[in-house]
């Protein structure tokens, strides 16, 4: 029998941690691009895939999707105006985030197919694997 810590705890914060991270990352970066007037900063979010595939294949696409929510939330916090509001002023960038969302969800089902259901996280993969 599994630990609760091992089976949820454990993913549940390394996910919110990989989350916070790239959201320090990606809100620096958009400081910066915001000073150098790049044209459209908001292209960031698709910085926040990465850590959504990153849990698809260490934990398993069910924790990649509940983490692709709490990434749209970190992205609609500190990148779309107003900052640091979870409200988007403007409807074109309500659907970008959406979009990129639901890229999100198809890229980490993607990689739960590709690691064929046995996540690198799981005791069963590393038995497997030695």
């Amino acid at each position: 029998m599994k630990n609760p810590r091992e089976v949820l705890i454990r993913p549940i914060a390394l996910s919110l941690a990989t989350i916070l991270v790239t959201t320090v990352l990606v809100a620096e970066a958009y400081s910066h691009a915001t000073a150098l007037h790049i044209r459209d900063p908001e292209d960031l979010t698709l910085a926040f895939l990465l850590p959504t595939i990153f849990i698809a294949v260490f934990f398993g696409s069910t924790f990649a999707v509940a983490s692709t929510f709490v990434s749209g939330l970190a992205a609609a916090y500190v990148i779309y105006p107003p900052q640091l509001s979870i409200w988007i002023n403007d409807p074109t960038q309500v659907a970008e985030l959406g979009f990129i969302l639901l890229l999100a969800i198809t890229a980490s089902k993607a990689v739960g197919i590709m690691i064929d259901g046995k996540p690198l996280g799981s005791s069963g993969a590393r038995a497997a694997s030695m």
